[in-house]
């Protein structure tokens, strides 16, 4: 299955018009700009002047640089009038464009500028051309430097983006000159007007790297990490983080759950490394641990917690980077989280430029799902249930719909032939698309309205974001609306003051049915109907299973269950709200020496109900009072199927703080030293409170417990009262010191180290802080003076090796007890304890990493490979301790887990001029891991092999890579008995030949068992395959010696694929995953019948059902062609009629399949429209888009 979106996407970019929007000017009087005094970088001027003295402006130029002004008063009139627009200039560019229009020129001598009139060209005869300049997408570039060669002559481009200068009417030179942009230098030969394209300097613009703690050039960065830009998002349309890091990022899984709205994808990266806790990597949002959200239950289930997970609501268009941290040297900063990786997020912030407007709109339609599976129509399903009624009887009728219930009827006598025609006749003409029924294709739509600029002393930005998803449900529904406002202001040259306030609330609407409604579409019968010809819902009076009893009239249990019903009377709420504040401070002592302190305070609310209406199944299914009551009957009494109200809510008050010292200075220019020392504190404390009531009735909002004729045991009413209310609490605090120092020679041989110790509150007095650390180095060759060549242009190795950490909180050095509402004596009394675990200790995990990075031809081509082999220790386990210790396990550390594994990446600019542009990226990753230590996997094939309980699935084998799948190949169907046919292993085979050693000595019973099912086919020869007795309840050894490697469970390669195609104002972009080499469970409708109460076929049971109990709902048309009698030729093994079937719940090559797969996840079409036209609209810019993403 899979959902199409077909997403028109609209971007606008607003220079400040007049507009007069409420919540504009709310944004514009939060964010008042108060001054535009430039402040200097050292390096860099910024001036804003509008019919400015040029006294005036020099004084700035002094202010900024610190440099003096010498000229002669009396032949240079500093009183004449400017008007300049200058941002991030050098000295050298700001001088010529303020002295240019007084032809002027200067020198420097000792941090003094000397004024002095230009040398006139007067015998030449000067000419005025203009022009515009643009970005290769159209775009005007204002700023821009122009500068005739050779002379001082120049000035800047406008806002949009056009120029007027004065050359001598000659052959000459113009050079173009901006920040993040290639220089151009363009020769003039009389031409009056030019239009120039500038590219980006991809090596500026992609040479750092933002850790959270602080942002480290590209080629002093040591350790393994990945970066995506707000340029890779924008033009990708997507709205969500999962998406866009699906196959971006070389070993990076991202699975999807589900396609629900409001759910997100679970991502690991590096594989799993542990045996059973959490795998999901760190979040950092903005330099610190994303705390939001209300903490997620211990279900594991990704999908069904979305509400309560924070990362799920920042806004793509809110995105500045994304930044994954690998390995140690990368990661172990963030200490004893970290040890699944770390995901860095930055949010955009403002800067300083005339105040911008950019909207952005997206609405999608995702297409209803259809059933591309091959299941029978009305008139197979009733022969289907003929045969079986044929095949084992009367008795059988409960395990059919309503043809067989209906066929028993008629030979027993209850109906006559023609009613009973009549009925088969309606139901074999009515054909019902359940897909078509409860499915739509739904619309949705999202926006984002954001406000940037500032001045030299303050700046800001602020983002607006609503978005509704309509799922393809009918009954769901996910929206979510947000606002974030960043403010950074600068009193002073070397203070920098920052607050952050975000916000962000969500709704989730969908039924609380009892069933599964993509469950019910792929096997409700289809000669079911959703309504009866007077427009009411129709009962659907086969689904349910074993629903029939002779204790009412109708015949059934519950015989008025419809899904639409289900659907419309039983609603779930969810409502979340997450707020946060941080403030950010940071003062610069000296060049290089800065201390900083970061603090967040951040709050969140979940609420959750349930509402069930009186007289639904699911009122049924999930009474409990009156079943409590009526125990010893099979039916309860209608009057008590009163519906349910439940409410739960949670809360989460967290705040966090780092205080962080940097100093980096450099020696004569090759030693360059980085210092970070830094404290972090945090904590979360929150709480959870539900209640359930047995009894509701929605139009009055009624709510109680169920009135009883009859005295009920106390004690029985009072063990359901206990169970209507629930509480708890929980804290969680962590204590940290850090540090990072980190040398360069030349930037050549970089050397960094890092350290980090974490104390955590569940980890006892001894452990409770645990030394990380890590080292790396760099080579960068492509510095060296003998490496200079036109091929290659960087290379670089690196290499790290350190330790990251993990909390299992799953064990704690202290005792837990659990109080109940029972008092004795006056006292409450434990209903729960658990025993503590002063040794306790964290999980350490040993990262090794090797890389290189190696660029081509000028950027042109990149390539990346690293190479991990990391080990984790110390994972928690229940292990066996001697019983007289008073327990017979104890959770303690003692599990090892070695994950290793391969990651290339390329990247390529194959195209790139100024009307066609194409580049494509890949990469693969292979990962394996491996189980060191664990007392809970078989130590050994053999012991896994002879495990009695053992039914095949994933097996854990200490020494082999984890998710290996073993089970038994088939060979198909023996047609004389009609069991299922397997391969025999060398070693089944050599089981196989002992039975025949020893058959004499087996009882006559034994031998005619063994050669009717088919389970010994030769006495005088040992076949290939055999048969497996599904009748029996035991199998011989050579079966269970016969379990073989069937495949893996995870991808043995997992990557991605994009490509990016601009054609002038047109581009087009694809974003595709691939996973390889692995196998997944096939559709079975034995395994995934709704009244199959069987275990998978991965997890060992003692009880499965067999294919009559499932054959009540409808099934694949391969099953017309069971096997029913001796000679049959089918590949559908006989059904079981004697209970228990033992084969249903092996784990056997036909139940899996090959997983791997290709698969274009989004495709993006979209055009900017040309400049000239939007400009008439005052905005800046303005594209149309058109997304598809497939899930």
């Amino acid at each position: 299955m899979f959902i199409m979106e077909k997403i028109h996407h609209t971007e606008r970019h607003y220079r400040l018009p007049i507009y007069s929007k409420s919540i504009l000017l709310a944004l514009l009087m939060f964010f008042s700009v108060i001054s535009t005094n430039a402040m200097s970088d050292g390096t860099k001027l910024n001036l804003s002047f509008k019919d400015a003295s040029l006294a005036h402006i020099l004084k700035e130029i002094k202010k900024q640089t610190q440099f003096d002004f010498m000229y002669n008063a009396q032949e240079i009139d500093t009183e004449q009038k400017l008007s300049v627009e200058l941002k991030n200039v050098s000295l050298d560019s700001a001088l010529k464009v303020c002295l240019n229009p007084f032809k002027l020129t200067y020198v420097i001598k000792d941090k003094i500028i000397i004024l002095k009139q230009q040398k006139q060209i007067s015998h030449l005869v000067r000419t005025n051309i203009s022009g515009i300049v643009k970005d290769k997408q159209g775009m005007p570039l204002p700023g821009v430097a122009v500068i005739l060669q050779g002379t001082t002559l120049g000035t800047v481009t406008h806002p949009d983006g056009r120029f007027q200068i004065t050359v001598p009417n000659e052959k000459c030179t113009l050079n173009f000159t901006f920040i993040g942009m290639k220089a151009v230098q363009r020769e003039i030969d009389g031409e009056q007007f030019i239009s120039v394209i500038m590219e980006e300097d991809v090596a500026e613009l992609d040479e750092v790297v933002v850790t959270g703690m602080e942002t480290i050039k590209k080629d002093y960065m040591t350790g393994s990490a990945s970066v995506i830009t707000a340029k890779d998002i924008r033009s990708q349309g997507i709205t969500s983080i999962d998406k866009l890091l699906e196959g971006a990022i070389a070993g990076l899984n991202s699975t999807t759950l589900s396609g629900a709205p409001g759910t997100r994808s679970k991502i690991t990266i590096r594989g799993e490394n542990n045996l059973s806790g959490r795998t999901e990597p760190l979040w950092i949002v903005d330099g610190l641990p994303l705390m939001s959200g209300v903490p997620e239950n211990s279900t594991g289930d990704y999908a069904g917690t979305i509400m309560q997970d924070g990362v799920g609501n920042i806004m793509p268009e809110d995105i500045e980077s994304i930044t994954i941290l690998k390995d140690a040297s990368a990661a172990s900063i963030y200490g004893a989280k970290a040890a699944n990786g770390v995901i860095v997020i930055t949010t955009k912030k403002g800067f300083r430029s005339k105040t911008q407007f950019n909207y952005t709109g997206n609405y999608s339609l995702s297409e209803a799902p259809r059933l591309h599976m091959d299941f029978m129509n009305s008139r197979e399903k009733l022969q289907y249930e003929r045969d079986i009624m044929d095949t084992f009887g009367l008795t059988f009728a409960k395990n059919t719909g309503r043809g067989g219930y209906l066929y028993k009827q008629l030979l027993e006598g209850y109906i006559t032939q023609k009613i009973y025609d009549e009925e088969i006749n309606k139901l074999r003409n009515t054909n019902t698309n359940w897909f078509n029924v409860l499915f739509r294709s739904a619309q949705s739509h999202s926006h984002n309205l954001s406000i940037r600029g500032g001045s030299e002393e303050m700046t800001y930005y602020a983002s607006v974001n609503y978005q509704e998803k309509n799922g393809i449900l009918l009954s769901n529904k996910y929206s979510n609306a947000g606002i974030l406002m960043k403010l950074d202001y600068r009193p002073i040259k070397n203070l920098i003051l920052a607050l952050d306030i975000n916000a962000n609330i969500r709704k989730s609407r969908d039924h609380a049915s009892a069933i599964d409604p993509f469950k019910y579409a792929i096997f409700a019968n289809r000669y079911e109907r959703p309504y009866d010809e007077n427009g009411n819902y129709a009962a659907d009076l086969s689904y349910l299973g074993t629903n029939y009893t002779e204790t009412t009239a109708s015949g059934y249990k519950y015989d008025s269950f419809n899904i639409l019903r289900e659907l419309n009377e039983t609603k779930s709420a969810e409502d979340g709200l997450d707020a946060s504040l941080t403030f950010n401070i940071r003062y610069d002592i000296i060049p290089g020496l800065a201390i900083s302190s970061i603090i967040r305070k951040g709050a969140s609310y979940n609420t959750s109900t349930k509402m069930i209406e009186a007289g639904t199944y699911t009122s049924y299914a999930q009474e409990s009072f009156a079943k409590q009551v009526f125990s010893n009957q099979e039916v309860i009494p209608s009057e008590y199927n009163n519906g349910e109200l439940s409410e739960s809510s949670g809360k989460n008050f967290n705040w966090s703080i780092r205080n962080q010292i940097d100093y980096s200075f450099n020696i004569k220019n090759e030693h360059l030293f980085t210092v970070l020392v830094a404290h972090e504190v945090t904590s979360k404390k929150f709480n959870n409170f539900g209640y359930t009531s047995p009894m509701y009735y929605g139009d009055y909002r009624i709510t109680g417990v169920p009135n009883f004729d009859m005295d009920v045991d106390y004690e029985t009413l009072r063990s359901q009262i206990n169970d209507m209310f629930n509480t708890s609490i929980g804290q969680d605090r962590t204590v940290s010191f850090l540090g990072s120092f980190r040398y360069g020679y030349k930037d050549r041989y970089v050397f960094n180290f890092n350290y980090r110790a974490d104390g955590a509150n569940a980890i006892g007095d001894a452990n409770r802080f645990t030394p990380l650390w890590s080292v790396g180095l760099r080579y960068n060759l492509h510095h060296e003076k003998f490496f200079k060549n036109s091929i290659i242009t960087e290379l670089s190795i690196r290499g790290s090796y350190g330790y990251t950490g993990n909390i299992d909180r799953t064990a704690y050095p202290f005792a837990t007890i659990t109080l109940g509402s029972d008092t004795y004596e006056g006292n409450r009394f434990a209903t729960n304890f658990t025993y503590p675990n002063p040794s306790v200790n964290w999980e350490k995990k040993l990262d090794r990493n090797f890389g290189v990075d190696i660029t081509f031809f000028k950027g042109k081509l990149n390539f990346t490979m690293d190479y991990y082999n990391n080990r984790t220790k110390n994972i928690l386990e229940n292990l066996t301790i001697p019983i007289s210790t008073g327990r017979p396990t104890v959770k303690a550390n003692g599990g090892t887990v070695e994950n290793s594994g391969l990651e290339f990446f390329i990247s390529s600019r194959l195209i790139n001029t100024t009307n066609l542009t194409f580049s494509i990226s890949t990469n693969i990753a292979r990962n394996k891991n491996v189980i060191i230590r664990s007392e809970h996997d078989y130590t050994s094939y053999s012991e896994a092999i002879n495990s009695n309980v053992l039914k095949g699935g994933v097996v854990n084998i200490v020494g082999k890579e984890t998710g290996a799948i073993y089970g038994w190949k088939t060979a198909g169907v023996d047609p004389l008995s009609g069991n299922p046919l397997y391969y025999l292993t060398p070693a089944g085979k050599r089981a196989y030949a002992q039975l025949l050693d020893k058959w004499d000595s087996l009882i006559e019973p034994e031998k005619e068992g063994y050669q009717a099912s088919g389970a010994v086919p030769s006495l005088t020869s040992v076949p290939d395959y055999v048969a497996y007795n599904r009748e029996a309840g035991s199998a011989p050894q050579y079966f269970t010696s016969s379990m073989q490697y069937l495949g893996r469970s995870n991808p043995k390669y997992v990557g991605g694929i994009n490509t990016y195609l601009r054609y002038k104002n047109l581009e087009f972009s694809t974003q595709w995953s691939y996973k390889i080499g692995h196998i997944i469970p096939s559709f079975n409708d034995l395994q995934n019948a709704p009244n199959n109460n069987a275990n998978s076929a991965l997890v060992p049971s003692a009880s499965y059902s067999g294919d009559l109990a499932v054959s009540s709902t409808n099934r694949e048309r391969r099953y017309l062609s069971f096997w029913k009698t001796r000679g049959d030729i089918t590949n559908i093994a006989r059904f079981v009629s004697s209970g228990n079937d033992y084969w249903a719940g092996m784990a056997t090559s036909d139940k899996y399949e090959k997983g791997d797969y290709i698969r274009l996840t989004n495709i993006s079409l979209s055009y900017r429209l040309p400049a000239h036209l939007v400009q008439r609209f005052g905005m800046k810019n303005m594209s149309l888009s058109f997304n598809a993403s497939i899930y």
